[in-house]
């Protein structure tokens, strides 16, 4: 758990999504394995105010298990459930 929980900081940090959706086996262990991983972002929030501000637990998605969707399905139907804004670059 405490390597998911980072794993969704670093991601946060770094590309700034509004979800992040956990699939494969994390979602197979289902709500065991997500209280846990909610249960570390709450931690590493209590002790920091900027990773409060992040509200990391509330970008958490839990694909059903099961799921056929695998890593770039994931991210696709992220994307498609937050139509993110395009940005040009050039």
């Amino acid at each position: 758990m405490f390597g998911v929980a980072a794993a969704v900081r670093i991601i946060v940090l770094s590309t700034d999504v509004e979800s992040v959706v956990l699939g494969g086996g994390i979602s197979a262990l289902g709500d065991r394995m997500l209280s846990r991983v909610l249960t570390e972002l709450e931690a590493s929030a209590a002790a920091s105010p900027f990773v409060r501000s992040l509200h990391l637990a509330d970008r958490i998605e839990l694909l059903p298990p099961g799921s056929p969707a695998a890593a770039l399905g994931a991210a696709l139907i992220g994307t498609a459930t937050h139509e993110q804004e395009t940005v040009a670059h050039g």
